[in-house]
């Protein structure tokens, strides 16, 4: 990870990008200032990710502090506000300072399984013809979103479709790769299109457990399909 040469001139090193499983980090700080929440830092190798594309935010501490992640406007940097009882002596947290991040595994977990289910119920939707308008990958709502733009969908076929797909893409364990395409991240699951996408992924989908079609709706020409997935038990 960082050390503490030349940080005021690094970059910030977004490691859930491509390390779903990397759960503590011993880096250094990149920069640390004031907050309306006290004591904001951002760490030269960040491990966690904040809320957006329908994932909410990791829960994870800074040497022992609960710190929230946020991204900083109209950047990619995510900074990490500190809890409280930081309090607000920014000489305590100093750029260069080495300090070690940790994040809750068991919800990384949870939350990579929940939005590689959503990337693959919604492949497994796309041959239907509606128009993917929104996603919510957060625990007990998560969902996929279409407008159906006077398509007209059986709500039968399309469960049986996708239980079925969704057993066979499983058991044949696709990877889930990330990549780069016009400086963006994207993600594909082996044999599905390419989506672009910041948020945690499994690295295959044997790493998918319990994936379910919770509830298929339409209402005022917009379909819901809502789901449920966890991580399976760690080797």
């Amino acid at each position: 990870m960082g050390t503490q040469n030349d940080t005021q001139n690094a970059t910030q090193n977004n490691v859930y990008l491509t390390q779903t499983y990397t759960y503590e980090a011993r880096t250094t700080i990149l920069s640390s200032t004031s907050s309306a929440a006290g004591i904001r830092l951002a760490l030269v190798d960040n491990i966690f990710h904040p809320q957006g594309g329908g994932q909410p935010s990791d829960r994870g501490w800074v040497d022992g502090i609960p710190a929230s992640p946020v991204r900083e406007p109209g950047s990619e940097r995510v900074c990490l506000d500190l809890a409280p009882e930081s309090g607000d002596d920014r000489s305590a947290f100093s750029e260069g300072q080495a300090v070690t991040a940790a994040i809750d595994a068991e919800q990384r977990r949870l939350f990579a399984a929940l939005h590689t289910a959503g990337h693959l119920v919604d492949a497994l939707i796309d041959p239907f013809g509606v128009r993917h308008v929104g996603s919510n990958h957060f625990p007990g709502q998560a969902r996929v979103e279409y407008e159906l733009d006077g398509a007209e969908v059986d709500k039968e076929r399309m469960a049986d479709s996708l239980r079925e797909g969704v057993a066979k893409a499983m058991s044949q364990a696709l990877p889930v790769i990330s990549g780069e395409r016009e400086g963006r991240r994207t993600i594909t699951i082996e044999g599905f299109a390419t989506e672009f996408c910041a948020g945690t992924h499994v690295t295959d989908l044997s790493c998918l457990a319990d994936v379910a079609i919770r509830s298929i709706k339409v209402k005022s020409g917009r379909l819901k399909v809502g789901y449920e997935a966890h991580h399976a038990a760690p080797a």
